[in-house]
């Protein structure tokens, strides 16, 4: 007979080292501070759907125990998640290795590697930690943005939300559908013309340092939230199936997108039925979002940078990021036939395109609207293009630099210059994120006619990429402050 049976009073350990004790784990319903400890070294067949909730001063964990390699769970594309959480709170897992697939590349339904879920209970779920998995071999190349590595759902409920969501230093490749995304039957934002509701917006969202490689549709999908933060990602190889931006965001307030670096979004720009938006960016502000921040971010080797949504968006801010070698574009907005959004600021970015790649600035001739350009570097090694309907609709560029390439129609006093880079275009692949330090060849030699040039921005983040000091009263052009104290040495 099998033993697995807890006091109620006090918190325990279940240590899992067969499959008759996964299977059975299951069925227990789990009291604050449990643990559900899998042996490393271990393979278990099937899904882990623990019952129970933990406390916010005794969470449930889900770890390893023992030496060896971390546990696996294969779901083998017969259940719809190697871990599946059902209406959870104070949950906190960590080192676990998930696959869910049949072996084969087709579409084997709505699976996904850890998947949790509310559904059922209405109320606020709280304290929900995904850290340091690997999930790996979901589903076939499929496509899909309701599915696959890492999801949080709430469906079919009318007024619920997540508090404390953490999504950290996972692994996540070859996986079909979407990386890590979240939705909501009840949550979402509605621009009005003199401000914005919302309803059910999740709080705490925290999306960060994890490993995004080779997915169905997008690496992130980030949704419902207020004030989420999503950083220090690698975004690689998104889109192999269809297409789509490695991150976007929908139904946001207040959201940051940064320090992340995304690449190898590339393909055919159709999507599987022949038409669609040809989203294959490393970022995208979408829409139904207000107050949204993309900045610090390193985009390399997608067919574009950013993608800027022209349904109803609001107050979207793109700063300080470097777009290196993007292969068709720089900046792409989509649904090109509307024209909602509204208040587009894109400042002191760099754009830094090595000689033989055919780059427009407006990818594909799409039509900039209501944005302002103001601190940019556009660079091109050989002959930039902006697109054969760059000039925009209410668009303005101001004190921008231009390197090869004709300065905008609309621009006011343009900088027309080399910009003095100490050493572009070959910062590499998989960066430290943290320091961002790979980055250091853009900054700027000392006597750049960048150094100082700036227009002064209210609120511009007071941090360069590299998280230098921005000088409040002479910030210099493009996304790399000059230090002051390289100033001075270089004038000694």
């Amino acid at each position: 007979m099998l033993l697995l049976v807890a006091s109620p009073a006090v918190a325990r350990d279940y240590h899992v080292d067969s499959q008759r004790k996964f299977e059975a784990i299951s069925q227990i319903e789990m009291q604050p501070g449990d643990a559900i400890l899998l042996k490393r070294g271990m393979q278990f067949s099937g899904m882990l759907a623990p019952l129970g909730n933990g406390s916010e001063e005794a969470p449930v964990r889900i770890d390893s125990y023992g030496r060896g390699k971390r546990p696996q769970i294969h779901a083998r594309g017969k259940e719809i998640a190697g871990l599946l959480l059902k209406n959870p709170s104070f949950w906190e897992v960590q080192g676990l290795e998930i696959t869910n697939t049949d072996g084969s590349d087709k579409d084997q339904g709505d699976l996904f590697g850890i998947y949790v879920l509310a559904e059922g209970e209405e109320g606020t779920y709280r304290n929900v930690y995904i850290n340091d998995c690997h999930i790996h071999d979901v589903n076939g190349m499929v496509a899909g943005k309701k599915r696959g590595g890492i999801h949080v759902h709430i469906k079919k409920l009318k007024n619920s939300s997540f508090d404390d969501l953490r999504i950290t230093n996972n692994r996540i490749e070859n996986i079909g559908g979407v990386g890590i995304g979240n939705d909501s039957s009840c949550g979402g934002v509605k621009l009005l013309e003199d401000g914005f509701e919302s309803e059910n917006l999740w709080t705490r969202v925290y999306v960060a340092g994890n490993r995004v490689d080779t997915t169905g549709r997008n690496n992130i999908i980030a949704r419902v939230s207020k004030d989420a933060v999503y950083e220090h990602n690698i975004l690689a190889n998104s889109s192999r199936r269809d297409t789509g931006h490695s991150i976007f965001c929908f139904n946001t307030e207040g959201i940051r997108i940064q320090f992340n670096e995304a690449y190898g979004n590339v393909g055919d720009t159709k999507n599987k039925d022949g038409g669609g938006e040809s989203d294959r960016g490393g970022f995208d502000a979408d829409y139904n979002c207000i107050n949204t921040f993309i900045q610090y971010n390193y985009s390399h080797d997608n067919l574009w940078f950013c993608g800027i949504m022209k349904r109803p968006t609001r107050n979207v801010v793109i700063r300080y990021n470097l777009s290196q070698n993007d292969r068709a574009g720089i900046y792409f907005y989509g649904f090109d036939r509307n024209k909602q959004a509204e208040n587009v600021h894109i400042y002191n970015n760099t754009h830094f395109v090595r000689r033989g790649l055919e780059v427009e600035v407006f990818a594909e001739g799409r039509t900039p609207l209501n944005s302002t350009f103001e601190n940019n570097i556009f660079y091109f090694e050989g002959r930039g293009k902006w697109g054969v309907h760059a000039e925009g609709i209410n668009t303005v560029f101001r004190n921008n630099l231009y390197f090869n390439i004709e300065p905008h129609p609309s621009e006011t006093v343009p900088i027309v210059a080399n910009p003095g880079f100490i050493n572009p275009g070959d910062v590499g692949t998989d960066i430290d994120l943290k320091t961002m330090a790979a980055l250091g060849g853009y900054r700027l030699r000392s006597g750049s006619p960048c150094v100082d040039a700036g227009l002064k921005i209210v609120g511009n983040g007071g941090v360069d990429m590299l998280k230098t000091a921005i000088d409040s009263e002479g910030a210099d052009v493009g996304a790399f402050e000059l230090p002051k104290t390289s100033l001075t040495m270089g004038t000694k």
